[in-house]
């Protein structure tokens, strides 16, 4: 495809709104702390994109790091309240780099610091929306990074990918670019292959690639090849672009937007999904709770626009109350929806699988027992 072709593709010229997220492996230098020439080289860029009206927001990882550098510290630690400890010395220097590179260009940067349950809970999650946007409208740069100083395990987003891929979704970003150490996906990852080995472009069908994806364990990073295409997968039901390349080669943001860099594009989805389904297949924290559904219901529910009936639940798993979000399986258990329950499991269980005639004198009510309402249920099954 030629650089046109795929500007035109990705409708990059269109683009106002970009993220960018840069892993650890990129800003990171052992003898330094911070590997000082690409983190110059993606300001300059991002002041760059600026000048020509495209609002940037950064996901920079690379707190733990600086902490465990500075600090000499040789791999990364299992004890989350270490990661923590190193975090919080790391944090510091790391925006206090950016703060001062930036301001070359007359760039004024904020700090956010995000946790899972910031994007856990609806208002918070609509709450840390409007804060980017107030930023954004007020010329100001945001970089984000997880809270690693208080998130706890069950807390996490597991990796900056995954936070970035939330951010795109809920800043309507035009384009996610994740900045690793390669050029992008390689169908066999060996030291000294040629681009012939690089996929340039994945249309929707992530499980094909997913398939021959090997991460390595990083003492530093803890996002691999795998995590961005579950980030690409996110970013993509929004309807966001995404692109994978190598944030260590100078000039590479400019050359995406002209088409010219080595990289790997991810198609998105032709439908975006609606916000409030984004939150619950995304954002929202899944309880725990498993609804396995008979075939009759699961065809029902993935033809879309039905709500889930205790008529067609087989088996109640783990424990969830009304409100909780859950996750539902076909009986080959493969999750296909998720949704917002209408009733505890204790209540569920007492109904399931029986007929609409039982349940309505069971409950007394002649209203259809609905487990699952349509409007807080989504697919994820793509």
């Amino acid at each position: 495809m030629t650089p046109k072709a795929l500007t035109q593709r990705f409708h990059l010229e269109d683009v106002k709104r970009v993220v960018i997220k840069v892993g650890t492996r990129v800003i990171d230098q052992k003898e330094t702390q911070f590997n000082r020439p690409a983190i110059e080289s993606l300001v300059k860029e991002i002041a760059e994109l600026r000048k020509k009206h495209i609002e940037v927001v950064l996901v920079s990882s690379g707190a733990v790091g600086a902490g465990l550098r500075v600090l000499g510290v040789a791999g990364r630690p299992v004890s989350i309240h270490l990661r923590q400890a190193y975090a919080a010395v790391g944090q510091g220097r790391l925006m206090n780099l950016y703060s001062r590179l930036f301001a070359e260009y007359d760039i004024m940067t904020a700090q956010v610091l995000l946790t899972r349950s910031d994007l856990d809970r609806r208002t918070s999650f609509l709450n840390a929306r409007e804060t980017l946007e107030h930023l954004l409208t007020i010329g100001v740069l945001p970089i984000i990074n997880e809270n690693d100083t208080v998130a706890t395990e069950e807390l996490k987003f597991g990796d900056n990918d995954m936070l970035a891929a939330l951010v795109a979704g809920k800043v309507n970003a035009g384009l996610l670019i994740l900045l690793t150490t390669v050029d992008g996906l390689y169908r066999r990852f060996e030291k000294g292959k040629t681009a012939s080995d690089l996929i340039p472009i994945i249309d929707q069908n992530l499980d094909d690639v997913q398939s021959f994806v090997r991460d390595k364990k990083d003492p530093l990073s803890m996002g691999g090849m795998r995590s961005k295409l579950a980030a690409a997968d996110i970013a993509s039901s929004k309807g966001i672009p995404v692109v994978i390349s190598n944030g260590l080669k100078p000039g590479v943001i400019g050359d995406l937007f002209s088409g010219q860099a080595m990289a790997t594009w991810i198609i998105p989805a032709r439908k975006r999904m609606a916000a409030w389904k984004y939150y619950l297949a995304f954002a929202k924290t899944l309880s725990g709770g498993k609804i396995i559904v008979d075939d009759g219901a699961a065809k029902a529910l993935r033809q879309g626009g039905k709500s889930l009936l205790a008529s067609g639940v087989q088996e109640t798993l783990g424990t969830f109350e009304r409100k909780d979000l859950v996750q539902i399986t076909d009986l080959k258990g493969n999750e296909f929806a998720r949704g917002l329950a209408r009733m505890s499991s204790k209540e569920l269980i007492k109904i399931q699988g029986r007929s609409s005639q039982e349940i309505r004198a069971i409950l007394n009510t002649r209203k259809a027992a609905i487990v699952v309402h349509c409007d807080n249920l989504v697919l994820v099954e793509r």
